[in-house]
């Protein structure tokens, strides 16, 4: 290269992607970077214009790529009633009540409230604070939705609504309901709540985006395209924000199917999605993916497990979202089509069934797709991997099924015990044995369900423990789990993956997955790339949670400095 940079970025030390390098530069011109090497030869290359970054020792690294996230909604609550920062009963109700007085609009509606600090929450209590209009905040994890009287009313809801297939209505002694509605009951309430307007979701969007920048995340994939609980399809936001440019980071999104799919409703979805994918794609917003939730979540009891929750003395096992002959079909007309499957599983049936139907379809279909010789089948993902049977851990790798790790959730969780037992607790979220599998790894947050900050969540992947949040009084975990050090025959710390897998999986793993390119650091390639705080690999591991984003680049423009 003999024109100047226009960015170069020394004083550090470069991870490429997959391994940390001897390299302590980099340099960028355009949307490119052009030279990875010594200090020396990149300042060489610097001109009139050229900006020059110092690293400070930090790692440079490719942008982290954030493969299972709800930015729009994610970046719509915190422009809205936000409850994430609560951290006791008292915090979470000042938010809501403060959220009240500013907001004039017919509904209050808002997220981020804790089970754990609210294990069955009531209308009263929200009542006492809004008692004359509706009020729908959902949970951290998005999977329940606590409402208030008026908003109950609204909605029909009553002592004698039938409980719905996948939900529950949680009623009093008396019989009534008491404003905690899990799963498909949610949406009793959610199809009444106006959706947010399409302006609205754009603004959430770019939100969400500056906030993303700000920890490092120059890309993502929407895991949910669809109306879904409520809301709104985000598709013509993402649309917008990409023909405006408003939208700077690399983006793909999953369309979703949506929970009671009928056998014979399948060949229209897939005819559909693929209209869908293509229109999408002459915008430049890669839909290419399709979304389904097989099961629900442990807390709420609707993760389809392969033995009975522990508190539940009538053997009850959790359900599948849809019956096995649906998923079958749609698993194996989708793949057939080019979609990659993109799925939510949270317990160890709905994995060993969602693993059956890829197997079929594998089988089915072969490798090659449509008319193009050779074309490779698409890269299925699994996403949460809570409940996995060993034998079921060793398939990913043979199936080219890849784990879409949310590393956040692999410490061990004192709350969910009672429902699924300490043993089935420690030996969740297996993510060595996969790897080992010959799985390939991705990694994303599922924000707003829980924080996107990619260094905490690689933290507990290596660690397999979580620093408390600030201020929060963690409860005992069970016997023999204190400080991520599990029982010998239960041991976590066997599942954990190293710095370098981890680092890996968030970043050219997640890239390959839901962008489709290699997220390297290396000549020719696209300069997303983010810089940390300090080298991760000069660091006990126990101090991977102290590093922060210095500064993110993306495009090859800078858009974030700490």
């Amino acid at each position: 290269m003999t024109e100047p940079a226009d960015l170069v970025i020394v004083n550090g030390r470069v991870f490429d992607g997959r391994v940390r390098t001897v390299h302590t530069a980099v340099a960028v011109a355009g949307d490119r970077i052009v030279r990875v090497g010594a200090d020396a030869d990149m300042l060489a290359l610097r001109g009139d214009a050229t900006r020059i970054v110092d690293a400070a020792g930090g790692v440079i690294h490719p942008g982290f790529v954030d493969a299972h996230v709800h930015a729009a909604f994610a970046g719509v609550e915190r422009l809205s009633l936000d409850l994430t920062p609560a951290q006791s009963v008292e915090e979470t109700l000042e938010l809501i009540r403060a959220g009240a007085e500013r907001s004039d609009a017919g509904w209050l509606t808002g997220g981020g409230w804790s089970h754990e600090l609210f294990p069955a929450p009531t209308r009263q209590e929200l009542d006492a604070i809004v008692p004359d209009r509706p009020v729908a905040l959902s949970d951290a994890g998005h999977h329940t939705l606590w409402v208030n009287s008026r908003a109950l009313e609204l909605a029909g809801v009553d002592r004698d609504t039938p409980q719905p297939h996948n939900g529950h209505i949680h009623l009093d002694a008396d019989g009534d309901p008491t404003g905690y509605l899990n799963e498909t009951a949610a949406e009793l309430v959610g199809r009444v709540i106006p959706p947010a307007t399409e302006d609205e979701v754009l603004a959430g969007l770019l939100n969400a985006q500056e906030y993303l920048w700000s920890i490092g995340v120059t890309g993502w994939h929407e895991a949910i395209l669809g109306e879904y609980n409520g809301k709104a399809d985000c598709t013509p936001a993402y649309l917008r924000g990409i023909a405006s440019g408003e939208l700077r980071s690399s983006v793909s999104g999953a369309l979703w199917i949506a929970p009671g799919l009928d056998l014979d409703e399948v060949p229209a979805l897939v005819a559909q999605f693929v209209e869908s994918r293509d229109r999408n794609a002459r915008a430049g917003f890669s839909t290419s993916t399709a979304k389904a939730m097989i099961d629900g979540v442990p807390h709420g009891e609707t993760a389809a497990l392969l033995e009975p929750y522990c508190n539940n003395g009538d053997g009850f096992a959790g359900e599948l979202h849809f019956d096995e002959d649906v998923i079958r079909a749609f698993v194996a007309q989708l793949d057939a089509a080019g979609f990659a499957l993109h799925l939510h599983i949270m317990g160890d049936r709905g994995i060993r069934v969602a693993l059956d139907a890829i197997e079929a379809a594998r089988a089915a279909n072969g490798a090659a797709r449509g008319s193009g010789a050779g074309r490779q089948a698409p890269r299925h993902h699994v996403a949460h991997l809570s409940m996995v049977q060993p034998g079921d851990a060793a398939r990913f790798g043979p199936l080219s099924i890849t784990a879409n790790i949310q590393g956040l959730w692999a410490a061990p969780d004192p709350y969910v015990v009672p429902m699924i037992g300490e043993e089935r607790m420690l030996a969740g979220y297996p993510f060595r044995a996969m790897a080992d599998g010959g799985a390939e790894l991705a990694m994303g947050s599922d924000w707003p369900v829980s924080p996107p900050d990619p260094w905490l969540a690689i933290h507990v992947v290596v660690n397999r423990w979580a620093p408390p949040p600030p201020g929060v009084e963690v409860p005992p975990l069970p016997e023999g789990a204190e400080s991520g050090a599990l029982p010998p025959t239960l041991d976590a710390e066997h599942q954990a993956l190293t710095l370098e897998q981890a680092f890996a999986a968030y970043t050219s793993g997640s890239t390959e997955l839901v962008l489709g390119r290699p997220g390297r650091v290396r000549v020719g390639e696209r300069a997303d790339l983010a810089v940390a705080t300090g080298d991760p690999f000069e660091l006990p591991a126990e101090a991977i949670v102290s590093l922060q984003t210095a500064v993110t680049v993306v495009g090859g423009e800078i858009v974030y400095e700490r």
